[in-house]
């Protein structure tokens, strides 16, 4: 994970939309970014065909959103879906969604590329994970951790994993407004530095040799990507302060 999802930064952009810490026109710029075709919505409520985002955020504003939430889906993994099923398993195939907070109920998933496609979503009563919690839990798997990856030698890896494991690798262009708190930036950073940990040691075998290291390993990488896509997930939902 070397930069965020268009999920992520639509989650992102779109609440510093919402809570007019940016303009509607803003967010849909940094949302599709230099290289990516004007992004456009189908299927918002009162809406007959596609709308371009600017104008999907003014209207999913006036639906009653007031934030929106980013939910990083895998299969056997759809925590923070709130339903119905067909939209929790539309969420997973693709890895990602994009719910409202507030009274619109409306998910929004990637329907290819510059296009989203908006559904009805059940009531979501459930509490998103704070920042400090998300921090927390990372620290926690990351300790946890710590034993089994010194011992899977991820010198091994190559040099990159050396970079990133001692914070010396460059830091990354910000990619969240500069509106939400600087605990989010950090989350951010840490969480992507440590989906790039899983994605190297997933490319290499490291030390691991017998059934039950490979196991451990297994065990490892599957809690690390599922504690960063928390953190990623943490700080993409933050509201602007």
């Amino acid at each position: 994970m070397h930069e965020l999802s268009p999920a992520g930064r639509l989650a992102a952009w779109g609440n510093a939309a919402l809570s007019g810490a940016v303009s509607p026109d803003e967010a849909a710029d940094r949302v599709t970014g230099t290289t990516d075709p004007g992004h456009r919505v189908v299927g918002l409520p009162s809406e007959d065909g596609p709308v371009n985002l600017a104008y999907a955020f003014g209207r999913l504003r006036a639906l009653g959103a007031t934030g929106l939430r980013l939910v990083l889906s895998r299969p056997g993994d759809p925590g923070g879906l709130p339903g119905p099923a067909q939209f929790t398993e539309s969420a997973v195939a693709c890895g990602e969604a994009v719910l409202t907070t507030g009274a619109a109920q409306v998910g929004l998933l990637a329907q290819g590329r510059g296009m989203w496609s908006a559904e009805r979503v059940d009531p979501d009563r459930r509490t998103p994970l704070s920042l400090a919690d998300a921090e927390k839990h990372v620290g926690q798997v990351m300790r946890e951790a710590a034993e089994v990856l010194a011992r899977l030698d991820v010198a091994q890896w190559g040099p990159a994993a050396a970079d990133v494991l001692s914070l010396r690798s460059r830091a990354r262009a910000p990619e969240l407004p500069p509106s939400v708190t600087p605990a989010a930036h950090r989350l951010l950073d840490q969480a992507m530095r440590i989906a790039t940990i899983v994605e190297l040691a997933r490319s290499n075998p490291g030390a691991a040799v017998t059934a039950t290291e490979m196991r451990a390993r297994t065990e490892v990488l599957r809690d690390l990507d599922a504690a960063a896509r928390r953190a990623v997930e943490a700080a993409c939902s933050a509201q602007p302060v």
